[in-house]
């Protein structure tokens, strides 16, 4: 399946094997603090650090990383409760023991017993809010999954799901070319059509993972097709560990996982993503701190100006198609959405868009808003919440998303949407949905940290033109 359900995940491991050498010190620290003279805790920390002790901090990492990735305890759909808490007591002993070890063989001064229920307790505290943790967000929003086949490799990956996936993944259901009179009652309930039923399927239902469950070699242009399929739209692809035993693609499969994960990304492009939510969050946290007096003033203005609530907030389509609240200063007035149904035959955009020159419904002071961009300030907040970046495509309404005729253009949804994106820098409303669309997938495409930063720029530039605004 996607990382989260890998079994080696090293950023992960070290990040948590560093926090619990931080426990580790701190344990240390508190317990030798009676010992300590006042005043004097400043330069027990100011010791200069030796390269035994330097040493002892690399391998305590490395033991607390294998350790718990042995007991798979950064895995989170680790079945049962008292099973985790478990694996997380055996693997704080066993760490706990490495310390202790430590501490007597470098023949070190102090209440090693005190320092070792410190650090014990904190440990096994720590693990479990981040063990269950991880399970709960991840429980929040499942992978959806849809199964290509119906024998026995299908209901080899459904119990899968259904015994050790169950939190982290949900079966959409099954499709296959057989008769479901030959399916198993179970799967022959759950199925939802044939391959040439999978382009609309994929269209009208949020996928994120296809998994191939059907034999190779009698199978494989059927499976070719579905693999065509589900890239054109974006979703992974997955296939089962004996999916090639007649050595077609063997390559293909990297973990020894019942599920093996085709990242079309490599760990470059995720650690780019990484800095790009970084940059997300600074860059929205700044920019709403300066922006505060603009926000204030717009909204006064807006709330003066017509009736109806400051901001104006509508469920979009984001990432993997997951709905968000996305927010905005209003410009419409009150009822602008019962409007629309009646104004659908005044539409004057191409495709399953909705654009007005003229909209009636705007304000004035909303067509003041929209023409500056001071309308969009509030997605700032979206950002901070990790709904939207900076900069990607535009979040779709429902009603836009819903008239989507073409599975292709649900690729579009494999990134995060953002404020600006190439859209707007490429005079915005004056371009057609096709170029939209085209823009955004060259977006995905090429995309980089650069031609972030690039479109930020002329993004000021557009903004203080109102190029193609309205």
């Amino acid at each position: 399946m996607q990382n989260r359900t890998r079994n080696s995940h090293p950023k992960l491991e070290w990040f948590d094997a560093a926090i619990g050498f931080g426990m580790a010190l701190a344990a240390v620290v508190y317990g030798n603090s009676a010992r300590i003279p006042g005043g004097a805790i400043h330069q027990f920390l100011e010791a200069r650090i030796t390269v035994v002790n330097a040493l002892f901090a690399g391998i305590f990492m490395l033991a607390w990383s294998k350790c718990f990735a042995a007991l798979e305890l950064y895995r989170p759909e680790l079945n049962g409760v008292f099973n985790r808490l478990i694996r997380i007591v055996q693997s704080c002993v066993v760490i706990t023991s490495f310390l202790v070890a430590y501490l007597y063989l470098s023949h070190t001064k102090g209440p090693t017993a005190r320092i070792a229920v410190i650090f014990f307790v904190s440990s096994i505290f720590y693990e479990v809010c981040r063990v269950f943790g991880a399970t709960w967000i991840a429980s929040r929003d499942p992978q959806l999954v849809v199964i290509l086949g119906s024998g026995r490799r299908a209901g080899k990956a459904w119990r899968q799901i259904r015994t050790q996936y169950h939190s982290t993944v949900k079966l959409v259901g099954f499709v296959d070319d057989r008769p479901v009179s030959e399916m198993a009652p179970d799967i022959a309930a759950r199925y939802l059509g044939t391959i040439d039923d999978l382009s609309d399927l994929l269209l009208r239902n949020v996928v994120d993972q296809l998994l191939i469950a059907v034999p190779a070699k009698s199978c494989y242009g059927m499976a070719q097709r579905a693999v065509f399929e589900a890239e054109k739209v974006g979703v992974q692809i997955a296939y089962l560990q004996d999916m090639f035993a007649t050595a077609l693609r063997q390559t293909a499969l990297r973990d020894p996982e019942l599920f093996t994960e085709l990242d079309p990304f490599h760990e470059g492009y995720v650690a780019r993503q990484s800095v790009k939510r970084v940059i997300d969050v600074i860059g929205a946290f700044v920019g709403i701190c300066i922006l505060s007096p603009i926000f204030v003033l717009a909204a006064i203005a807006v709330k003066a100006t017509s009736k109806g609530p400051v901001f104006f907030v509508q469920s979009r389509f984001g990432h993997r198609r997951r709905l968000f609240r996305m927010y905005k200063f209003r410009s419409m007035v009150q009822n602008a959405s019962e409007l629309m149904a009646k104004m659908e035959s005044r539409n004057e955009a191409e495709g399953p868009i909705f654009k007005m020159r003229n909209d009636p419904r705007v304000t004035p002071l909303g067509r003041f808003l929209r023409v500056s961009s001071l309308d969009e300030l509030p997605q700032l907040w979206n950002v901070l919440l990790g709904n939207m970046s900076l900069v990607g495509p535009r979040p779709m309404s429902k009603r836009d998303v819903s008239l989507f005729s073409d599975a292709s253009l649900m690729r579009r949804f494999t990134v995060k949407p953002g404020i600006t994106g190439l859209w707007q820098v490429s005079a915005r409303n004056a371009l057609n949905f096709e170029q939209w669309i085209k823009l955004d997938c060259n977006y995905i495409d090429e995309w980089s940290l650069g031609l972030d930063f690039l479109i930020l720029a002329k993004t000021v530039t557009a903004v203080v033109k109102r190029s193609g605004a309205y």
